[in-house]
């Protein structure tokens, strides 16, 4: 599953990790009404199980290649985590690797990593394991942290908790986050960050926070319009359907909720495709408006 999208100057590439990452509706969504559940049932088939009723969500990292400038966005949950409280993220085993060499870049040729934010998968490619040590994945790349998520995380391992989820969010940190801090070349980041230029295309990042504390989305801009990658800012499609619905880890639920609103509502009025982190598809999401106001997305639900 994967896409290529030229946006201006700059290539799009969209890598998938895990085509199907399947949830219960309460799973994904604690939050979720009878209502939901039964909206969920008349989705297509490519985004609920018809057997089970479960979501189907996938993982999917991004290729940015912009004039002498290669950087990968969000690296996925990787290979050979201990997420034992985290059941979904524990103990990947698929074939990435090979995966990221047929998109014709290497490791080495990645200028710089984005993490959107630091949950586990999405920031676990940073690193991988060899000879029992975990080493940065793009040992050439600058490796870049919004500074108030890197603070946040930072903060949750300094202050030791029972909390089995954080416990893994720590284990996290001392394989996917600290590796890059102590062996690799990194930077923390502000919202507008610019991460490249050729001609009046750009690729910068903007906060776009609820998910996490400091949670980031990539915008690649031109005069025309452009695209969004958006991470964890919406997860799954059955959130155009419902956009009340509370996705399990958002930190602050309503500042999600009114982040995601806002940039559906960017992406329809200025004709900004919309490229998320798990919606089980192979192209990038239009997004308009219907009568009420209301973001949709006509394109995903025309197919099953």
């Amino acid at each position: 599953m994967t896409f290529t999208r030229d946006i201006g100057a700059a290539r799009i590439t969209q890598l998938t990790e895990l085509a199907r990452w399947p949830f219960p509706v309460g799973g994904l969504f604690p939050s979720a009404a009878e209502g939901a559940e039964r909206t969920a049932t008349t989705l297509p088939s490519r985004f609920v199980d018809p057997a089970t009723g479960e979501l189907i969500l996938a993982i999917h990292m991004y290729v940015i290649e912009i004039g002498d400038t290669t950087i990968v966005v969000d690296t996925g949950n990787g290979n050979h985590k201990q997420r034992p409280n985290l059941l979904p993220h524990h103990m990947f085993d698929t074939d990435w690797e090979s995966r990221f060499a047929a998109t014709g870049v290497s490791p080495a040729d990645v200028d710089l990593v984005v993490s959107t934010h630091l949950h586990p998968d999405h920031c676990g490619w940073n690193t991988r394991l060899v000879d029992g040590e975990w080493v940065p994945t793009f040992g050439r790349a600058t490796y870049l942290f919004g500074a108030d998520e890197l603070a946040a995380l930072r903060s949750l391992v300094s202050s030791p908790s029972d909390d089995p989820v954080a416990s893994d969010l720590v284990r996290m940190y001392h394989d996917s986050v600290r590796p890059v801090l102590d062996h690799a070349t990194w930077s923390s980041v502000e919202d507008g960050h610019l991460l490249a230029g050729s001609g009046t295309t750009s690729v910068v990042l903007r906060s776009a926070r609820g998910h996490t504390a400091g949670h980031q989305i990539v915008e690649v801009r031109t005069p025309d319009g452009g695209a969004i990658l958006s991470g964890d800012v919406i997860h799954h499609p059955l959130q155009f359907c419902c956009t009340h619905l509370i996705q399990g880890g958002d930190a602050d639920p309503l500042e999600a909720r009114r982040t995601r609103d806002a940039l559906l509502e960017r992406c329809a009025r200025e004709g900004l495709l919309l490229m998320p982190a798990h919606f089980p598809v192979d192209e990038p999401v239009i997004v308009t408006v219907d009568d009420a106001g209301r973001a949709q997305a006509p394109t995903l639900f025309d197919r099953t």
